[in-house]
């Protein structure tokens, strides 16, 4: 298991056939969604991001270091 499979499994991600990778937003599911639903998934999505950006600078800083 590579880098990125292991990283797709610690964040609940999956694929798409032809390798896209599925939202883990429900905008296309709920057409009515009431705006601070979708304002609070919207957050949560990016506090997501923002943890795993701090994951990959921080992996990147490490494998820098071991050169």
């Amino acid at each position: 298991m590579n880098e990125m499979e292991t990283s797709r499994i610690e964040t609940g991600e999956e694929m798409e056939p032809g390798g896209r990778m599925k939202s883990s937003s429900s905008i296309y599911s709920r057409p009515s969604a009431d705006f601070n639903d979708r304002v609070g998934e919207l957050e949560m999505e990016n506090a997501r991001l923002h943890r795993l950006v701090a994951e990959l600078l921080i992996k990147n800083q490490q494998l820098r270091r071991s050169d």
